[in-house]
């Protein structure tokens, strides 16, 4: 039995990656996002060197974001660095690298330009697909076509993502089944089939599954 949840998708999103591309996946809450992103962590060990940042934790500082980003590639954060400049280092690393961004669209708010994110910050991140072994991938709820907006209101110019769409797929009862196997949950095969297909049912089943007690 697999370890992953998604096993035949989490193997194709690896494969992409470790072609270099830029990858925006999308997924609503509750989904298993997170569960993806460790299991792909977990296949591409020892393929890549994996930056982890989750956006929710630096929103409100960009130089935290930039501190955490050195701290992970083995330096330490001295002078004040852009993201530009962090990016050109990793390139030069013999090794592969995989920049994961997770929860990327809690940056849309007004006060992430007051943290010092600009759209400097988005042509470092477009300028990825253009690096010859770096390979990118935004995890969002939702996708915007610019990312930085004013206190107004309005939307800034040049806060795009380029990036190609890819929507996690819906989970399915085998896999849920699979999951609970995982999980030791004690049930007859009549009782897991109806268990699955009630989490399925669920808006966010991933989070419903991890609440069932064995």
């Amino acid at each position: 039995m697999s370890i992953y949840l998604r096993p035949v998708f989490t193997a194709s999103l690896a494969n992409t990656l470790l072609a270099g591309a830029c990858i925006h996946l999308i997924s609503a809450h509750g989904q298993g996002r997170r569960r993806t992103l460790q299991d792909l962590r977990h296949l591409l060990s020892g393929s890549l060197q994996t930056f982890h940042m989750n956006m929710r934790s630096y929103k409100f500082d960009y130089k935290d974001f930039i501190d955490d980003l050195i701290l992970q590639s083995g330096s330490k954060p001295s002078t004040p660095q852009s993201l530009d400049s962090i990016l050109k280092k990793i390139e030069r690393k013999p090794q592969n690298s995989l920049l994961i961004l997770h929860n990327f669209d809690e940056l849309r708010c007004t006060e992430s330009i007051h943290a010092g994110y600009s759209s400097l910050f988005f042509q470092a991140l477009n300028s990825i697909q253009h690096r010859k072994n770096i390979a990118l991938l935004c995890v969002s709820e939702h996708a915007f076509d610019h990312y930085l907006i004013q206190a107004d209101g309005s939307e800034v110019v040049h806060s795009n993502l380029e990036a190609e769409f890819i929507h996690l797929p819906t989970i399915t009862c085998r896999q849920i089944i699979a999951e609970l196997r995982r999980r030791n949950v004690h049930l007859s095969e009549n009782e897991l089939q109806q268990l699955a297909s009630s989490l399925r049912a669920q808006p966010a089943p991933y989070s419903a599954l991890e609440n069932i007690k064995n």
